[in-house]
């Protein structure tokens, strides 16, 4: 037999057990690592309504008003995707609800999805508040991503740390523009480059714009 031939027998032999130690120890390093079936990214209409109340001038909204205002908005996603409806109580929520929605306008919700009653409601069942704001919006449950096993994560990250993947697929679905794009196809949109440039050039002015923060102070 040639040498060349007996050296490839050779090879072949060895090379079928050493495959069988890498499947082996690939097995019992995968079981390391604790990575139960991924949480899934729901996507579904949700529609919140939060009460307002302005400051005894009537100007601004008070303190605790303004940062539950501005959570709803940020939980509800991009101004874009939402329909607001402003229902004032009181003549005070009739003012600044006219202010409140050419702020939400200026930051990005279309006019079309913006819905300002003119008519009071039943101040004797305000409570006291002066305006109540209903979003409706189609949102991202995103689940949530964190340590798993906060108490022996640093003696076992394998199988603390929770489902691999987890955090890298919440990102992904807070940074869609419309969360509808997570479960039904579409076409891509016809560029824009007067938008693209725009964007550019706030970027190189350092005059990028803002996440909804409304502050009637400004």
């Amino acid at each position: 037999m040639p040498c060349h031939t007996r050296l490839a027998l050779v090879v072949a032999v060895l090379t079928i057990p050493l495959s069988a130690c890498t499947q082996e120890l690939n097995s019992v390093r995968a079981d390391m690592f604790a990575n139960p079936p991924q949480p899934g990214i729901e996507v579904k209409p949700s529609a919140v309504s939060l009460n307002l109340r302005t400051t005894p001038a009537g100007q601004s909204f008070t303190p605790e008003s303004l940062k539950k205002l501005n959570e709803l908005l940020n939980r509800q996603g991009r101004l874009g995707n939402q329909t607001i409806t402003l229902l004032p109580y009181t003549p005070a929520g009739g003012h600044i609800a006219e202010r409140l929605s050419q702020v939400l306008t200026e930051r990005g919700l279309p006019p079309s999805q913006l819905i300002l009653r003119d008519d009071l409601r039943d101040a004797g069942h305000s409570g006291g508040d002066d305006l109540m704001i209903v979003s409706e919006a189609i949102v991202a449950v995103v689940p949530d991503c964190s340590i798993a096993g906060t108490d022996s994560w640093a003696v076992t990250p394998y199988s603390a740390v929770g489902p691999l993947g987890c955090a890298n697929r919440a990102n992904l679905a807070r940074m869609v523009s419309d969360p509808r794009d997570l479960v039904r196809p579409r076409t891509l949109d016809p560029a824009d480059g007067t938008r693209a440039n725009a964007a550019i050039q706030r970027y190189h002015t350092d005059s990028v714009r803002d996440l909804v923060d409304i502050d009637f102070d400004d």
